[in-house]
Parts: C-alpha cells; sequence; structure tokens
C-alpha cells in the first residue's frame, strides 16, 4: 500500500499526536483534511501543521466519503465518538477513534455492529497500552514470573487534571464523567493484566477541592483574586501553541470563556475517587485517581503468587520481586518515554498505521472499548447509589 491518506475528524489536542507523526515521517501518509463542527478549528490546524494540499471539510459526510481518505482519524469530544466511527465504517474506512469509545454501552454496541461488518479496521486509542512501563509490566506478567496474579494496584495523580474543570471534561453529556473520560484508560489497563471480565465494582468520589468560592469570578479575566490564584489561566501565555489557538477560537465561537474559574465553573464530576474491582478469574484491583495533588504519576503493582512487579510513569522505572530469596530486578524505560503519555502516543499511532497497511488485529479494539466504558459506567452508579454495582456478562 502506498502512503495512507488520512482524515482528521474533530481538530483538537488529541489530532496533534497524528500530525506530529506525520511531520516525522511523511512517507508513512499524508492528512487529506480535517473536519470540525467549528470550520475555523480544521483551518487553523491544517495551517499550523503546515498541509496546504488538505481541505477543510464541510461535513462529516464529506470527511469519510474522501476517496483520497484512506483512515478516519476521530479525536472530538466524547459524545460525537461513536456518531464519527460509524459514519466513517460505513464509508469503509480504517477508523482510529480516540478513548472513549462511546459515552453509553448501547453506543458501544451500535459501533460494534459497524465495526463487525466493515472493511476497515477500527482501532481505539487506548495509548497506555502502547507505553514502555505497562508493556513491560505485561510481558513480565505473561511471561509467569509472577505466578498466579493476585491483586493490581493502579493509582493516578494527575494535577493538570484540573484543567478539566474548565474544559468539556467536566460535564457528564460531553465526556460521561472522570470515570469515563479519563478512568476509562485505567480501567483498560487493569482489564489487560487481569485478563478476565469485571465482574462487581464498588468506588466513592468527592469533589473536594474544587469547590464554588464565592469570592472568585466566573473566569479569570474578571475576577479580583486572579493575581492571588494558583489556578488563574493568564490567555496571554503560549499564544504559539497549537492548543491555545484552538481554545481561542472556540470561545470566539461559542461565547463560553476559554479561562473559566475552576472553582466556580458548573460541573458534575469529581476531582478524587477510588474503585474497587473484583475479576472473574479471582483477581481483585484498586484505582486510584486524584487530580488535586501536586504530584504528577501513574503508578501501577502487580502481585503474584510468585513474584511481584511495580512501575512509575513518572521515573520510568519498572521493578521486579521475582521471588522471595531473589535479588529485585531493575528495568529502566527512560529512554523509550520521550513521546506524549511515556512514549505510548507515538507507539499507537505507529501502530495504527501498521494495522491499516497489514490488517493486523490491533491491540485495543472495539471488545476492549466497551469493556472499560461498562465499567467506568458501574463505577459512577456506584458513587451515584454509594452502593457495589454487579456488572452483567
Amino acid at each position: 500500500m502506498s502512503r495512507l491518506g488520512i482524515a482528521i475528524i474533530g481538530a483538537s489536542a488529541r489530532s496533534t499526536m497524528m500530525f506530529g507523526h506525520l511531520k516525522k515521517r511523511p512517507e508513512d501518509g499524508f492528512v487529506t483534511g480535517a473536519y470540525d463542527i467549528i470550520p475555523e478549528r480544521a483551518k487553523y490546524i491544517l495551517e499550523h501543521y503546515e498541509v496546504p494540499d488538505a481541505i477543510v471539510y464541510d461535513s462529516l459526510e464529506q470527511a469519510v466519503s474522501d476517496p483520497r481518505a484512506d483512515a478516519a482519524f476521530i479525536s472530538t469530544t466524547d459524545c460525537a465518538h461513536a456518531e464519527c466511527s460509524i459514519a466513517a465504517l460505513r464509508a469503509g474506512k480504517h477508523v482510529f477513534c480516540e478513548k472513549p469509545m462511546a459515552l453509553s454501552v448501547g453506543e458501544c454496541d451500535a459501533v460494534m455492529d459497524a465495526a463487525k461488518d466493515a472493511r476497515g479496521i477500527f482501532y481505539l486509542g487506548m495509548n497506555l497500552r502502547h507505553g514502555p512501563v505497562h508493556e513491560t509490566l505485561h510481558e513480565i506478567l505473561a511471561s509467569g514470573q509472577l505466578g498466579k496474579l493476585l491483586s493490581i494496584e493502579a493509582n493516578e495523580y494527575y494535577h493538570g487534571g484540573r484543567t478539566y474543570f474548565r474544559r468539556w471534561n467536566r460535564l457528564r453529556k460531553f465526556g460521561g464523567g472522570l470515570w469515563i473520560t479519563k478512568a476509562c484508560h485505567d480501567f483498560d489497563l487493569l482489564n489487560w493484566m487481569a485478563g478476565g471480565g469485571a465482574k462487581r465494582v464498588f468506588a466513592t468520589s468527592s469533589l473536594s477541592y474544587f469547590k464554588p468560592k464565592p469570592q472568585a469570578g466566573t473566569h479569570c479575566r474578571q475576577c479580583s483574586i486572579a493575581s492571588q490564584c494558583p489556578d488563574c489561566l493568564d490567555v496571554e501565555v503560549h499564544k504559539g501553541w497549537v492548543t491555545v489557538g484552538l481554545a481561542a477560537i472556540t470561545e470566539q465561537a461559542t461565547g463560553v470563556p476559554r479561562d473559566l474559574c475552576l472553582y466556580n465553573s458548573d460541573k458534575d464530576t469529581f476531582d478524587n475517587a477510588i474503585a474497587v474491582v473484583d475479576y472473574d478469574n479471582d483477581v481483585r484491583a484498586t484505582y486510584t485517581v486524584n487530580v488535586v495533588s501536586p504530584r504528577n504519576t501513574r503508578q501501577m503493582r502487580l502481585m503474584g503468587t510468585d513474584g511481584a512487579a511495580e512501575g512509575d510513569m513518572r521515573t520510568g522505572i519498572v521493578t521486579v520481586w521475582p521471588g522471595r530469596d531473589k535479588d529485585k530486578v531493575v528495568h529502566d524505560m527512560t529512554e523509550r518515554m520521550k513521546s506524549g503519555h511515556g512514549g505510548a502516543d507515538a507507539g499507537i499511532v505507529a501502530d495504527f498505521l501498521r494495522c491499516c497497511r497489514t490488517g493486523d488485529k490491533p491491540r485495543s479494539s472495539w471488545q476492549e472499548g466497551r469493556a472499560s466504558v461498562q465499567l467506568g459506567l458501574a463505577a459512577r452508579q456506584s458513587c451515584d447509589t454509594g452502593k457495589p454495582v454487579t456488572i452483567p456478562d
């Protein structure tokens, strides 16, 4: 197959990893055009990445029917993933869909039906499966070094996640809440490591810190305490960044300030949470997410009958304890972690393009996408009700 034509659907921060890859490796493919519900965003991102031969599509239908496009890269707001994926699959395109696959099990099933009948592959953007730390942990586990896996502990501390509360991710109608828009990543990792089906979850969460402040304004530019607030966003900073440019265009088109107050913005999700998951193969897992604490890392610990392993995305170190009386083994992943998400973004884009050419099964597809959404929805329901939730087979 010659160079792949890629139609970008959703001119967003996540689409930049495809633009960046093709800029570095033009032999892999080219962008045919971009579609966004705000056309100025599509125009801006094509100009930013200097793609003069690409066009701004007028509609989703035009994007997925472009004969120059072999594949569609879907990086819209989460609530549009299912609609865009189905349209591209029915048009015969290969599809890369950013996580989550959809916001409901019903939408996931609709994507699955379209994918089963499609000529192209459906690749779900669970990029952490391609990160060197989690890849190595999975390889160690699959090798049998740890014996029978008993428990998984996963922690995500992400101070940058506070910006969700001025973006669309703060509202369930757009992203499903943080159990979906954020945690589907980590639930997928739990499912991958556990090697079984999640059968029950109990979760607890709270908006503990980013609560309303009467003395603050609705957005930073008109706030009387902005100079004293560590969370103030200065819209005049980093004007050359593509994400800053996109945010400015969105503000102009929608009228919603891009510097919404993290505390006073309307939101229906949490800033810290814990979930406990039981699997049908006698594995238990915990997952903690915190977007308040100043620490930034993802950690995972695997505890087996014969050994243990842990990894940290901040340090890039994976440590293995192969037995009770054996010395630990340390693996340093830092040289492989130079792209976004600890090296995961570069890996997943390259693998998607490879699968388009070979027809190989993606590392994560619709089965994995549905399972992570189902687990996220169950965790959200558990928080809403205060009760454990059984997950249907």
